[in-house]
């Protein structure tokens, strides 16, 4: 009871920057959430949307995973948290950009080229669509193939981040934090109804394009300056996150419980969708306010564990998928305990090999930038 009134007492006279610490690893647990959600989507629900399942608990948990798609927009909103949140934090360095894109390649560029040339080595993937992917146009391969080729399904949203990773410092440099807050509000209320014109005019995938999801990107953006508004309560932002919860979650609810889907139709491309990145951004806010004093539960341990190689896992789980069907198969299509052994070999591979990434490969490419005077 003492703890709970000197808790909120603090909330009410501490700033919202108080949810900000040199290390979140509640953020970890997030994009442990994420990666998680995904991995389970494409290894369920993605791959055989028409299961026959005569299990009713097995079918409930398989129908549960169709949902795994919404990882990578949690992805995007702790994309945009983070990454505005550190130009804001190193705006007064002299050498911002060059800071900014060399820690960003060795973060994200290494991993990535050496997943393209595997893809390219192993042939899943079409050589011409992996020269588009060179250039950060997964989301856009159609621009420059006009013939037909295999992608390699999530190296859309990778595209997504480099393109915003291009622009946004940018912006960031020029319009500072009020004008960038006011860009993220006009884009979290342009972009619903540039997809609800979309979805009217094409039968072509309008989720993959950044002009048209920037919104998600924008949510997470807006919270980072926000939380170092010093106008802004650290009650106010915890209200701001029960807001968005609340609201969003109440929208979804009635958009489903209605026959509609978040992504398809007007509806639920333009609402759906952004009640979506609300409920996300939410979660973002309401994760930073619980951990800000407290560390975290040690069941949550296994979370972080999956945060920390959520970007290897993120780009290989699919590739082996690939190659595990290639030595063994397509008899779980119609196979309950086949589908399960499919997923657990496939997901032990790939948490292996990217928990080997990450200590041996990833982690000593990014110690360089303490080598590089540019991006110090």
């Amino acid at each position: 009871m003492l703890s709970t009134q000197q808790d909120n007492r603090q909330s009410s006279s501490a700033s919202a920057r108080s949810v900000l610490t040199k290390h979140m690893p509640a953020l970890d647990v997030l994009r442990g959430l994420a990666v998680l959600a995904v991995v389970f989507y494409h290894g369920f629900f993605y791959l055989v949307p028409a299961f026959p399942w005569h299990n009713r608990l097995a079918a409930s948990l398989f129908h549960l995973t169709s949902f795994g798609w919404t990882g990578v927009n949690l992805f995007f909103t702790l994309s945009g948290f983070l990454i505005t949140g550190n130009l804001i934090d190193s705006q007064a360095k002299p050498n911002f950009y060059s800071r900014f894109y060399i820690r960003r390649a060795l973060r994200i560029l290494p991993a990535y080229f050496l997943v393209l040339l595997i893809l390219g080595l192993t042939r899943i993937s079409s050589p011409k669509y992996l020269w588009v992917c060179v250039i950060f146009l997964a989301n856009w391969p159609t621009l420059l193939l006009h013939s037909q080729f295999t992608s390699y399904r999530v190296l859309w949203s990778l595209a997504v981040e480099e393109q915003f990773y291009l622009v946004w410092p940018w912006l960031y440099r020029r319009l500072q934090s009020k004008g960038l807050f006011a860009l993220c509000i006009a884009m979290i209320l342009l972009c619903p109804v540039l997809r609800g014109v979309a979805v009217t005019l094409t039968d072509r995938d309008i989720f993959s394009k950044t002009f048209l999801i920037g919104d998600n990107l924008a949510v997470g953006a807006a919270i980072a300056i926000l939380c170092r508004s010093p106008q802004l309560s650290l009650k106010g932002l915890l209200w701001t996150g029960v807001a968005a919860i609340g609201v969003s979650g109440s929208a979804m609810l009635i958009l489903i419980g209605t026959g509609h889907t978040l992504r398809s139709g007007v509806l639920g491309a333009s609402v759906g969708y952004s009640m979506l990145e609300w409920f996300t951004a939410g979660m973002l806010i309401l994760t930073l306010y619980a951990y800000r004093t407290k560390p975290l539960q040690a069941g949550l341990g296994i979370f972080v564990f999956f945060g920390e190689i959520s970007y290897g896992l993120y780009l290989i789980h699919i590739l082996c998928g690939v190659l595990y069907d290639r030595a063994f198969g397509h008899a779980y299509l119609t196979n309950a305990s086949l589908l399960l052994l499919r997923f657990v070999a496939v997901t032990g591979i790939a948490i292996l090999l990217a928990t080997l990434s990450k200590r041996y490969f990833e982690n000593p490419v990014l110690r360089l930038k303490e080598k590089i005077p540019a991006a110090k």
